[in-house]
């Protein structure tokens, strides 16, 4: 049994009245426990409808989406479901609630009935894990964007969470916020097993995943790995998307007739590859 299971999803906003929109045709895929998985699509593809599907905060209006085994649709299993299935959003202040880092960290723990001793570990062990802990005691004002979507990760880290869904959780913030973020979500993976899912307009993170999920309007038209995806640039262009740097140059030196490796995603990988072509 896989750990993410959605079979022919479908999600109709206003359904029966004139505002009526389809958001998700028909969605299925399998996402198994430890995968790091990109979800990429142009504005509007439905990539956040299906982030909001995979704890629960949306429900099908048709299809199946299911967790760990447990079916989204039933009220008894949606609170369980949210426990191992932590979202980051966008926006770091919107999910900052409390006045002090470590407090904001507790409130999921607290709101699961965790025991104080074990609350003040789990903020511990959670804040330790994205390298925050010496910040426990900081407003969460005073914290640059990235280090705020740090904190929303220890948040759901606190809750024993096996999957974190970041929903764009880098479009806000700079180049170094980004790469707080996603060296952490990344060490995470690696380390603790984390499954990872980035919906995100960056390619660079998306080349850094197991697996490319591509949407188009509601429907899942593509998946595999980076280097599969990106290796057709025109492609991902029709859809409005980008690849990164690295692989569209590649792309535009094989046109000209130069043989270079499928798997080029990175700069380094291009060099790599020149390198071993020309340099003796």
């Amino acid at each position: 049994m896989s750990f993410i299971e959605a079979e022919n999803l479908t999600h109709v906003y206003g359904q029966g009245s004139e505002q009526e929109f389809t958001a998700l045709q028909g969605v299925s895929f399998h996402i198994e426990a430890g995968e790091f998985v990109a979800i990429l699509g142009a504005n509007g593809s439905g990539k956040s409808t299906l982030a909001r599907h995979l704890n629960g905060l949306l429900l099908p209006t048709s299809g199946v989406c299911r967790v760990a085994g447990m079916d989204t649709r039933k009220p008894q299993e949606v609170w369980q479901i949210r426990r191992q299935v932590g979202m980051v959003f966008q926006n770091p202040d919107n999910q900052l609630i409390a006045g002090v880092v470590e407090d904001d960290v507790a409130f999921g723990p607290e709101n699961l009935g965790m025991e104080p001793a074990k609350i003040r570990a789990q903020v511990k062990m959670a804040l330790q894990a994205v390298g925050m802990e010496e910040f426990r005691k900081f407003a969460p004002h005073l914290l640059s964007g990235g280090q705020k979507q740090r904190v929303a990760i220890a948040g759901a880290l606190a809750m024993d969470t096996k999957c974190l869904i970041l929903d764009e959780a880098t479009a806000m913030l700079d180049p170094q916020g980004r790469r707080e973020v996603m060296d952490t979500v990344e060490r995470l993976h690696q380390q603790r097993g984390l499954t990872l899912l980035c919906i995100t307009h960056f390619m660079d993170e998306a080349a850094r995943a197991d697996r490319v999920l591509v949407m188009e309007h509601g429907r899942l038209v593509q998946q595999g790995p980076p280097a599969e995806i990106f290796a057709d640039a025109p492609k991902l262009h029709r859809l409005g998307l980008a690849v990164p740097l690295a692989v569209e140059i590649a792309w535009h030196l094989r046109q000209g007739g130069m043989q270079l490796p499928k798997d080029i995603l990175t700069n380094d990988d291009l060099v790599a590859a020149l390198e071993a072509r020309y340099v003796h």
